[in-house]
């Protein structure tokens, strides 16, 4: 099952998120602005994501969101995410 690459920033939904091949992530805020982007590695994707989320060890304040694209390697993801963060400045990256 490829999971979801959209949702809702809670537990259920980040443990329906699309986790078999690398992504780039995007946190939303509650306006759809994006206030974070990062990247991680196949089998991660969950896992990382989570961190962001209230009351994770990396939470994000305001964080209502996210959107993920799935790239063939951790490296490519990584690329993205910085052409990314460079484009649109998150405020928490």
């Amino acid at each position: 099952m490829a999971g979801k690459k959209a949702g809702n920033l809670n537990k259920t939904t980040v443990a329906e998120l699309a986790n078999d091949k690398a992504a780039v992530y995007k946190i939303l805020n509650a306006k759809g602005d994006n206030v974070y982007t990062g990247a991680a590695a196949k089998g991660k994707v969950q896992e990382q994501i989570a961190k962001h989320m209230r009351g994770g060890e990396e939470a994000i304040p305001g964080a209502k969101s996210v959107k993920l694209t799935q790239k063939p390697t951790v490296g490519e993801a990584r690329k993205s995410a910085a052409r990314i963060i460079k484009r649109d400045q998150p405020k928490n990256n």
